[in-house]
């Protein structure tokens, strides 16, 4: 069978695919009468979507006790990036790695000079104040709070800090908060009432689990949002985008639909599953493996097993983490799924150890 890799999780078109670990969506289903009204909006197909989102915004607004004039949505979080990347037309972007390879796609849309900034392994990929020495001459920073492959969150002091250096050099950071939801933490919007330079992007893609429904959001002061509002096209969000948006967003009980409990499960059941997640990879490959601390619904491994190919091979597809920068060969991110699905992958695991694609472990030089 020709192994088929992507730049991103979720390439199920390519490959033969039974479990899909390689995207880190919610694995808890919306209520039937969220999913019913996001099925509905199909029925409006034949009118164009409000005009700049206005009721999505306000309801998103609400949420965060902002103005929705602090608040713009756009085709998931990717069209976000590009849009501030286009406001702010930066000669320089700066961006720790390993991170979401779409910081740097958005970054050569204007042809910017990228500095990428390695964090150290040793200290589980953290952000540190140590990213400061790589700021001169720069206009935009990338941050995550949890990371992109490790599932880490940045601490309060030291994003702070970073805020304050960033505001004095006059430097807009955009802060990608997508997977904060799975926390159980509140996450930063808030500050974008201290650091004008602050942009918070969020989206609905993966705690609400549609990432074939395309909404995001983000969070920063009234002017800014207007000046990348004039970056983004006309209609930019579908009719079934900003509905699926409303009906999240709108509690009903005569429904059964509560979104803040909705929220706090997924973060109980997240929790729980990552940490038999965890538990079971150890005790099937002990010293053989390293799993990195994550607060998300994702975990970082690194392993000198072939695990991408051994695994597809029995229709489990994981993120091969060799693409990102900073990383390399041997690494995976696997996403945290419901229990009778991480049962599979940790009985599936179990089995292909002692398989004898994995008796011969890559000898490349990282893992000498």
């Amino acid at each position: 069978m020709s192994i088929q890799r992507s730049a991103h999780g979720g390439d199920i078109y390519e490959n033969q695919v039974k479990y899909d670990f390689s995207v880190n969506t919610n694995f808890l289903p919306l209520a039937e009468s969220v999913r019913e009204k996001i099925a509905q909006s199909v029925t409006v197909m034949d009118c164009y979507p409000q005009y700049q989102n206005v009721r999505i915004r306000q309801a998103i607004a609400q949420t965060l006790s902002l103005s929705d004039s602090q608040v713009l949505c756009g085709n998931g979080a990717s069209e976000l990036f590009a849009a501030v990347i286009h406001a702010v037309r930066p000669q320089k972007v700066v961006i720790p790695v390993p991170s979401f390879s779409g910081y740097e796609w958005a970054a050569h849309m204007v042809d910017a000079e990228i500095c990428f900034v390695p964090l150290r392994e040793e200290n589980n990929f953290e952000i540190t104040d140590r990213i400061q020495a790589f700021l001169e001459g720069a206009q935009l920073l990338f941050l995550a709070s949890p990371a992109n492959p490790v599932g880490n969150v940045i601490g309060e002091p030291v994003l702070r800090e970073i805020l304050w250096e960033c505001q004095r050099r006059n430097i807009t950071v955009i802060l990608d908060e997508c997977f904060i939801g799975f926390t159980g933490k509140k996450g930063y919007a808030e500050w974008i009432r201290e650091f004008t330079n602050l942009v918070v992007v969020r989206a609905f893609t993966k705690l609400y689990g549609i990432p074939g429904i395309r909404l995001g959001y983000l969070i920063a002061e009234e002017a800014f949002c207007a000046k990348v509002a004039r970056q983004l096209p006309e209609w930019n969000v579908s009719a079934v985008a900003q509905q699926a948006g409303l009906a999240i967003l709108g509690n009903d009980r005569e429904k059964a639909w509560n979104r803040e409990q909705y929220v706090e499960e997924t973060v109980r059941c997240v929790r729980q599953e990552r940490e038999f997640l965890v538990g079971g990879v150890k005790k099937i490959l002990g010293d053989e493996i390293t799993i990195f601390p994550s607060e998300a619904n994702f975990l970082l491994l690194k392993t000198r097993y072939p695990l991408y190919e051994s695994l597809l091979a029995r229709g489990i597809l994981i993120r091969d983490c060799a693409n990102y920068r900073g990383l390399g060969d041997g690494y995976y991110r696997i996403a945290v799924k419901d229990h009778a699905a991480n049962e599979i992958l940790l009985k599936i695991l179990s089995g292909v150890t002692a398989h004898s694609s994995l008796q011969e472990p890559w000898r490349h030089g990282i893992f000498q």
